[in-house]
Order: C-alpha cells, then sequence, then structure tokens
C-alpha cells in the first residue's frame, strides 16, 4: 500500500500525531472506528483459517498415490513380491543339470591332461554364466555375451549345457533390455553356435545341421516370448508413467490454483481494509477535533466512519465468501460466483467523493468511452482507490490530488498526482503490497504501473491497461 513512501495521515482538522489502533482493542461503540477493525481482524484471521485448511488439502491430495491392482493368482502375487526366490530358482535350473552334464561328460571322456583343461574351462565358464544368470534383470546383455564367450570356450563337448542359459539369455534381453538388442543378441548366438558346432564336427554338414537348426528354433521360440513379454510390459510401463504425470500434473493445477486464490483474496483485502481503515481514520480524527466546536460536522463524520465501515463488512463478505464453499476440493473454484456487485466505473464519483469527505481536494476527469468489461473497471476502480489511499495517508495538508483517466480504442491510462510525502509527523510504514498488486492487476490487462517522483517534488503513478474488447459503450 505504501508505493515506497513513507509518512503519515492526517485529518485537516485533526491535531499532529497519528493514530495507533490494533485488532486486540476492545470496541467503545458500535458506530467506533475500532468496532469496525475489530471485525476485519477477525475475518483476516478467519482468512488465514481458511488457507491452512486450503494447504492442507491440497498437501492430502498431492500425496494421493497411483493405486493399482494387485496381480492376479496366488503365485503370481507370491512372485511379485519375492522375485529374489524366482531368480535363485532360475539358477537352479540351469546350474544343476549344467553341473550334472558336465561331471558326466568328463567321467566318460578321455583321462589325459587335454580332457582336463577342457573340464576346467567348461567348469569356470559355467561358474561364470551362473553368476551373470542371477543378474539377468539388471544386465541381460552380460548374460548373452557370457553365453556367447563360453560357447567359443567350451566348443561342442560341453556347449549343450549353455543351451538353458542361452535362453533365458535371449529372453531376458526381449523383456528388459529391447527387442533390437534382442534381434541382434539372437543372430549373434546363432552365429557362434553354428560356427563353433562346424569346427567341432568337422565336415558332417547333416549333423552341423539338425543341431544348429534345433537350438536356433528353441532360442527364436523363446525370443519370439520374450519380445511379447517385453512388449506388454513396456505398454503397462508406458500407461503407468502417464498416469503417474496425470497425477502429478492434477497436485501441481491443484496448488498452482490455491496460490492463485490465496494471491487474489489477499490482493483484495489489502484494497478493502487499506482503503476502509485510512478513511475511517481520517473521519474519526476529524470528528475528535471538531465535536465541541461543530457537533453537527462531528457527527456528519460519524455517520461516513459507520457507512464506510458497512461498505467495508459487505466486500469482506464478498472476498471470504468463497473460503466458506463446502465443495470443490482444495480450491472451489479461482473466479468464485460472487454474493454482492463488485465496484466498476461507475462507482468512482462515490470513491472520489469518499475522499473528499475525508479531508482531501480532487480533481477528477475521466475522458472516452467505457470498455465493456467489468474486469478491467474493476481493476481500474482498484488502481485509483490505492493511489488515492497512499496520498490520504502520506501527502501533506491541506491533501490535495488530480485523478485523470482516459478511455482510448486501445486501452485506458490512468494517472494519480499528489503533493509528495509529508515532512512532518512519525512514518507510516506500509507492507509494499499496494504497489505489487496494483501492478499484478495491470499485468492481467497486459498494463504496465510506474511510480515515482515527479519534477515538482510531488507523487505520481501512472498505469496504463490493454483494452480486452473492442466493444464500447458511452
Amino acid at each position: 500500500m505504501d508505493c515506497g513512501r513513507t509518512g503519515h495521515r492526517r485529518h485537516p482538522d485533526a491535531p499532529e500525531g497519528c493514530l495507533s489502533m490494533t485488532s486486540t482493542e476492545r470496541p467503545a461503540s458500535s458506530t467506533s472506528p475500532s468496532k469496525t477493525a475489530g471485525r476485519l481482524a477477525v475475518w483476516a484471521a478467519l482468512w488465514r483459517s481458511s488457507t491452512e485448511r486450503m494447504d492442507a488439502q491440497t498437501a492430502a491430495a498431492s500425496n494421493d498415490a497411483l493405486r493399482l491392482p494387485r496381480p492376479p493368482g496366488v503365485f503370481r502375487l507370491f512372485f511379485a513380491r519375492h522375485l529374489w526366490i524366482l531368480d535363485w530358482a532360475v539358477v537352479a535350473v540351469f546350474a544343476l543339470p549344467a553341473a550334472g552334464y558336465l561331471v558326466g561328460a568328463f567321467v566318460t571322456g578321455r583321462n589325459d591332461v587335454a580332457a582336463l583343461v577342457a573340464a576346467s574351462v567348461a567348469a569356470l565358464a559355467l561358474i561364470v554364466v551362473t553368476v551373470a544368470l542371477r543378474f539377468r534383470r539388471a544386465h541381460p546383455l552380460v548374460l548373452v555375451a557370457a553365453v556367447g564367450l563360453s560357447f567359443v570356450a567350451m566348443g561342442s563337448t560341453f556347449g549343450g549345457s549353455l543351451l538353458p542359459a542361452a535362453l533365458f539369455g535371449l529372453y531376458g534381453a526381449a523383456v528388459y533390455a529391447s527387442v533390437r538388442a534382442a534381434w541382434i543378441s539372437f543372430g549373434a548366438l546363432a552365429l557362434i553356435l553354428a560356427t563353433v558346432t562346424l569346427i567341432s564336427t568337422g565336415v558332417d554338414l547333416a549333423e552341423t545341421t539338425g543341431m544348429s537348426l534345433t537350438f536356433g528354433f528353441l532360442m527364436l521360440v523363446f525370443l519370439l516370448i520374450g519380445v511379447n513379454v517385453g512388449n506388454r510390459k513396456r505398454y503397462v510401463e508406458a500407461l503407468l508413467d502417464r498416469a503417474t504425470q496425470l497425477v502429478r500434473e492434477r497436485d501441481q493445477q491443484a496448488l498452482l490454483a490455491a496460490a492463485n486464490e490465496r494471491a487474489r483474496i489477499a490482493r483484495e483485502m489489502h484494497d478493502i481494509v487499506a482503503h476502509s481503515l485510512t478513511v475511517m481514520v481520517a473521519l474519526a480524527d476529524g470528528a475528535d477535533v471538531s465535536v465541541e466546536r461543530s457537533p453537527e460536522r462531528a457527527r456528519d463524520a460519524i455517520r461516513q466512519v459507520a457507512e464506510t465501515g458497512r461498505t467495508a463488512l459487505a466486500d469482506m463478505r464478498v472476498v471470504l465468501g468463497v473460503l466458506a464453499e463446502p465443495h470443490g476440493g482444495p480450491v472451489a473454484a479461482v473466479e468464485p460466483v460472487l454474493t454482492g456487485p463488485q465496484p466498476s466505473h461507475n462507482d468512482l464519483a462515490a470513491l472520489v467523493n469518499a475522499y473528499r469527505s475525508a479531508g482531501m481536494v480532487i480533481r477528477f476527469s475521466v475522458s472516452g468511452a467505457v470498455p465493456l468489461d467489468a474486469g478491467l473497471e474493476l481493476t481500474v476502480f482498484r488502481i485509483v482507490q490505492e493511489a488515492l489511499t497512499n496520498s490520504l495517508r502520506y501527502a501533506p495538508d491541506p491533501k490535495h490530488a488530480a485523478v485523470s483517466i482516459v478511455y482510448s480504442s486501445g486501452g485506458v491510462s490512468i494517472v494519480v498526482d499528489d503533493e509528495g510525502q509529508s515532512e512532518t509527523g512519525a512514518p507510516s510504514i506500509g507492507t509494499g503490497k499496494g504497489l505489487i498488486g496494483m501492478r499484478e492487476r495491470a499485468a492481467a490487462y497486459g498494463g504496465t504501473v510506474e511510480a515515482g517522483h515527479t519534477n515538482a517534488g510531488g507523487w505520481r503513478v501512472r498505469a496504463t491497461l490493454s483494452t480486452p474488447d473492442t466493444k464500447e459503450r458511452s
């Protein structure tokens, strides 16, 4: 509200000094300013508690987990929760027969050094493949590479024991890696298998072709099964990822809507409270000074205080009405249905007269055709209200101000001039939200607000707004 200035506010008939008022003071009468201030403080507390409730509801919404159905079937549910049991079962299915095959081949084979070396190499290769098989989910291509190298190292004598590992490797590559990697792995293993078999069996093409076709067919079957399962797995993961993104976007939209609603309510409350209390305190000071020498004038000032307070209470009910909305989640609506009319262009004259009643001397002029846009009219009203509130609060006595509003086909120009900051009295420190609120309102209509000292030593607020609709009214 301060627009970057400090100073104090005083009625022309009031003595030097400033009036301090807190929300904890007990009201002396139903028509006193502190009575209205106390009511406004109660509604401010209601607003704070309501926004805290909105925060809690929004946080609860953001904690909603993506609820998925349980895997069907008792066994699928069990293995989904205990994958390590399934992994070790696969290792046992491969390792035990492979070890038995290796021992049998060694016992029935030649008992020389070459056979012992071949058996040792085969045993080492089986150990490597077994370890790779245990971690096939995280590193499926490592298992394929281990199987291929073991085929080369073991040859056709012990290579048959690697067939189960090759099948698991191709299946894992298709499910946990990619379809492209699985087909490349299939081609590499088929080539290695055919080459090793051909070299080991010499020129017996019938035997080589039969073994290669048998192994190749089994690998192709497991590869196709893996491709089908992997494609379905990736499709389900994509659906889950999209659903998670939608939940996250929903929560973010709720948070943004809650933040926008709190900012809107805070801005409206600031405009209403700052304007109303400033005028009420100025009128109360004047009534206090003139109560003995001009009782009629004092009574008129008190009536103005009561009227201003009633108007402020009605405006506060409009602003806070949305917080009592029981439906709609964290934020019932960013722009709720209001229970009363919002200020418009037709209320500007009454606004200026209210400040004149508080002791200001104001020159007011309007030119051009007013656009048919209620939001734009409200923005113009609030900017003029905030600028005049600052003039009443900070400008020296007697307080002079000039308000000029020019409507054109391209937008609206608002200029409010006063005589600058008072040099007497204690400083009045504002929150700085007034200028921020004016700029936010102007930005909503593609406009800007500039506030600063003039060359003559006064203070000027200049706002420019864009017209959203080309229709006009006279």
